[in-house]
């Protein structure tokens, strides 16, 4: 029964500590607006306000802290003398009052003799001072009062009143933030705030983070113009929803360990193109601006080095023959593999990273993959026909009825051009 009622005791004491305590932390998104809930009282020199850091929370809490476990070992002691008078002529009650006296005396005195002995050795310890961790990446938004609101990454629903906006991170991690007045963050009725230092700002509802990482940018507005911003990829996309047709300019960051991010543009879904692949970006940093043309429907993005420079093994080989085999009599094949010289095709930036082969005096009907390698067709020898990408491991048994393949007399359509590329 005794370890039943400590238990509900440490339990009870144990809810009501972490309701006060937890509750500031729960309800910080608004506390700057509507103020606290709770009024705590002063210790050790901290008062818990709306703008009380995480440092003097651990402060405050530790002084707390001592003073519940305290009072805890005065209830106890006092708990067992009033057992202790209540149990005339009950020698078992009055055993039990007597531990509760001394189990409350010896926790008193632990926690005095922990105190002073601490304090003694280094005030420090039972007053800590510890130093606020600062961000270091994001932004700040700052009201009329001076007071900062931290912003780590794209956020709806900011009810904090900004007059303007302070950035954490450079211009080398973070290219700009966009702010909108919407709850939810609509691109089209945003605005740019470029980092290159603070600005002001107002009805800040929602804001959303472009980050400078390595990849492709696709903006609706020449010259990379804003608003909406950019449609950001490390990967193809067989559809660009909300940017379909739309995209005008376009920029490429590459990653520092010497690949780079090779763009391959489409007029049509699903990574064709009835005209040609419009634009292939691969150079360091690159931009180009009005792209021009059918417009831009999907986009295939890949990490690449020339392909004389891959170390993946990999491999495309192409056969006059479906099945991935070469003709019975006269047969023809031709692989192009990691390490091959690059070159080939008319687009310079193929001729950069990937080695073509033009299919002239043999018809290419099947191709196998192996091993980080992938191959481009066309049905143009300067790519100004259909386009269609292939990825994937294994054997492609045969391109007749594909998109860049109809023996058709009045169309003749086939591939005139292959471009494989390489995986680092």
């Amino acid at each position: 029964m005794k370890l039943n009622k400590l238990k509900f005791l440490f339990f009870l004491l144990l809810a009501l500590f972490l309701y006060f305590t937890v509750s500031p932390f729960v309800l910080a998104d608004n506390t700057g607006k509507r103020g606290l809930e709770i009024n705590y009282p002063p210790l050790n020199g901290i008062e818990i306000t709306t703008s009380t850091t995480i440092s003097e929370y651990a402060v405050y809490f530790f002084s707390l802290g001592i003073i519940i476990a305290a009072v805890i070992a005065f209830a106890v002691l006092t708990y067992g003398g009033v057992r202790y008078l209540l149990s005339f002529n009950n020698p078992g009650a009055m055993k039990d009052a007597k531990i509760w006296i001394s189990s409350g005396a010896i926790g008193l005195f632990v926690i005095l003799c922990s105190y002073l002995i601490l304090s003694t050795i280094n005030p420090e310890i039972v007053a800590p001072s510890i130093e606020d961790v600062k961000p270091i990446s994001g932004i700040y938004l700052i009201n009329n009062e001076s007071e900062k609101y931290y912003v780590a990454g794209d956020k709806n629903n900011i009810s904090f009143k900004a007059s303007s906006l302070e950035f954490i991170s450079d211009e080398d991690e973070l290219l700009s933030v966009f702010v909108c007045p919407e709850e939810t963050f609509n691109g089209e009725n945003s605005k740019e705030i470029k980092n290159n230092g603070g600005s002001s700002v107002s009805n800040v509802k929602s804001i959303y983070f472009l980050w400078h990482d390595p990849g492709v940018y696709l903006y609706t507005k020449s010259g990379e113009g804003t608003p909406p911003p950019p449609l950001f990829l490390q990967i193809g996309a067989n559809e660009i929803k909300g940017y379909d047709n739309r995209t005008k300019s376009i920029t490429t960051k590459d990653p520092e360990d010497g690949s780079s991010y090779l763009s391959i543009l489409f007029s049509e879904p699903n990574f064709e193109g009835e005209h040609g692949i419009g634009v292939a970006i691969s150079e360091k940093d690159f931009s180009i601006s009005n792209v021009t043309g059918d417009g831009i429907s999907s986009i295939d993005v890949s990490n690449v080095v020339p392909i004389n420079q891959s170390s993946s093994g990999g491999s495309v080989t192409f056969y006059d023959d479906i099945e991935c085999a070469e003709k019975e009599e006269n047969g023809h094949s031709e692989e192009v593999k990691a390490g091959d010289s690059p070159g080939g095709s008319s687009l310079s930036q193929f001729n950069k990273f990937g080695k073509s082969i033009k299919f002239n005096a043999w018809d290419v009907l099947s191709f196998e993959i192996k091993r980080g390698c992938w191959v481009i067709f066309n049905t143009e020898e300067n790519y100004s026909g259909r386009s269609h990408i292939f990825k994937g491991e294994g054997c492609y048994s045969s391109l007749k009825g594909s998109y860049v393949y109809l023996p058709h007399p009045e169309d003749g359509r086939k591939p005139k051009i292959a471009t494989v590329f390489c995986n680092p």
